[in-house]
């Protein structure tokens, strides 16, 4: 008897396009790549072609695989008399943060190359046909909803950087707004540059002489070379004890799983999660230190060279009736402000994320995997099966949220919806942030608490999907405006 299937995203138009491919006999991956092409215009302002992420992937056969297609850095750092690389100040929330965009801030993205290599292991549904699923969006454009308007009015400063882009990001000379509607007119055509020319016409052929030329001539770092030598990687996860189940956690360069895994390590032994919390921020305040801490936790050596990236981002999860299963995070960071010409599609600022670089702007190593806090994940079961496949945005907070869901579900046996409706607590800038409900903490070294009345994207998104045994749950987090649904087998 087949099982029912089930999907959680980020966007209802992205879950359509995903539910309607599996209705017509695609697996999970076939959906998943139909529901990337949507976000293409339902969440522009966290995925495009010009994105990176990862994917954590099982199958019956092969158990669980991790897809790294995040960004690299490029070959050569050259010296540019007038680099296009300008400011911004990003309110997120009550959290301003100064970023940089343009093509100076542009690394090598590797979505495009994650779908075909997708598609090349395990597609079952013409490329043509998961192209063409969001071609009714494409035709009559998407309605803004509430959580992409507030998007948009946060990187407004983004797209003011692309006079091009005005007629479909702007009405008038505002941003648009909740209830508006997105179109994006090249986008078809860059999809069918794609049916026809597959991702080495995106990596060797024209778009990379394009955006290599706009580079050369306009103050950026990526060359042609840079594009024609992207490739994506599969990898086996860690796997951690945990709680009766076995973690899969994405390995390097995803930073996000390295931070989780040191969660979950501390938590068996009895720390609390703010205990925890303090204890990882103190005990490795660098990047450079939660990798060494994770590489002698799992017993492997990382390079040494990286730098990490990553703020707008996206999720979503797919189980289908066969058992396959996805969880996918994508991420434009900011996004540069360029528009890749004649595709409507934008390249990501990973380079531009200054905060994250020590040394100062362009300061990053040459030809380098960059790291992301991003971190799709699953737990087995003891037949080796997911029970839980999940993931969430929020940048740094990424590992904490999904390690808080986690627990609900698995220490506490609390349903999914409770699980992630639950309040949480974070640990930021030496505060103790904590949602309306949760207990009554008492923090170390006199920190601050602040509390907070409402929940917030501050938490993170966990969209998730649980399967334990007969009882499969779905649910996207409101904090978010996630979305979810269960599929009838029938």
């Amino acid at each position: 008897m087949k099982q029912t299937a089930a999907i959680s995203a980020g966007h209802e138009c992205t879950l359509a396009v995903a539910k309607e491919v599996l209705k017509e006999g695609g697996n999970a991956f076939d959906a998943a790549i139909a529901a990337v092409f949507a976000m293409f215009i339902t969440e522009p302002c966290m995925a495009s072609a010009g994105a990176g992420g990862f994917a954590s992937c099982y199958t019956r056969d092969k158990g669980v695989d991790v897809l790294d297609f995040f960004t690299q850095t490029p070959k050569s750092k050259k010296t540019i008399s007038q680099p296009d690389y300008s400011p911004i100040l990003v309110n997120f929330g009550g959290e301003t943060e100064e970023f940089h965009i343009g093509r100076a801030s542009m690394a090598v993205p590797g979505l495009i190359a994650a779908i075909f290599e997708m598609h090349h292991r395990w597609g079952s549904l013409p490329m043509k046909a998961l192209i063409q699923a969001s071609e009714e969006l494409r035709r009559d454009g998407v309605v803004i909803n509430t959580f992409q308007a507030l998007d948009l009015g946060l990187l407004e400063p983004v797209f003011r950087k692309a006079p091009e882009m005005k007629d479909s990001f702007f009405i008038g000379d505002r941003i648009l707004h909740e209830g508006d509607c997105l179109h994006l007119p090249q986008l078809q055509n860059f999809l069918d540059f794609l049916t026809d020319e597959g991702a080495r016409g995106f990596y060797e052929g024209e778009i990379s002489k394009q955006i290599a030329k706009d580079c050369r001539d306009k103050g950026g770092f990526l060359t042609r070379r840079d594009f024609e030598d992207y490739r994506c990687h599969w990898y086996k996860p860690h796997f951690l004890p945990y709680l009766g189940h076995q973690l899969a956690i994405p390995p390097y360069p995803s930073l996000g799983g390295m931070v989780l895994s040191l969660i979950a390590h501390h938590r068996l032994e009895g720390m609390t999660m703010p205990d925890v919390m303090h204890f990882i921020q103190k005990q490795y305040p660098s990047k450079a230190e939660i990798v060494h801490a994770a590489s002698r936790l799992h017993n492997v050596t990382y390079p040494k060279d990286m730098v990490a990236s990553t703020r707008g981002t996206s999720h979503f999860n797919i189980l289908d009736n066969q058992g396959n299963a996805i969880a996918l995070t994508v991420s434009l960071g900011e996004g540069s402000g360029y528009f890749i010409p004649g595709t409507d599609m934008q390249m990501n600022n990973m380079l531009g994320e200054t905060y994250l670089l020590p040394g100062g702007h362009f300061s990053w190593p040459q030809d380098c995997r960059m790291l992301s806090m991003m971190c799709p994940v699953m737990t087995l079961n003891e037949d080796g099966t997911p029970d839980f496949i999940g993931g969430s945005g929020g940048a740094g907070r990424i590992p904490y949220a999904l390690s808080q869901v986690m627990e609900k579900c698995f220490r506490e046996k609390m349903s999914l919806k409770d699980a992630v409706d639950a309040p949480r607590i974070m640990l930021h800038d030496g505060k103790y942030h904590l949602e309306k409900g949760h207990p009554e903490i008492h923090p170390a070294e006199d920190q601050a608490i602040v509390p907070w009345e409402k929940k917030s994207l501050f938490f993170g998104g966990v969209h998730a999907i649980t399967n334990r045994g007969s009882h499969i749950e779905t649910y996207g987090d409101p904090r978010r405006y996630g979305v979810s649904e269960l599929l009838s087998n029938e």
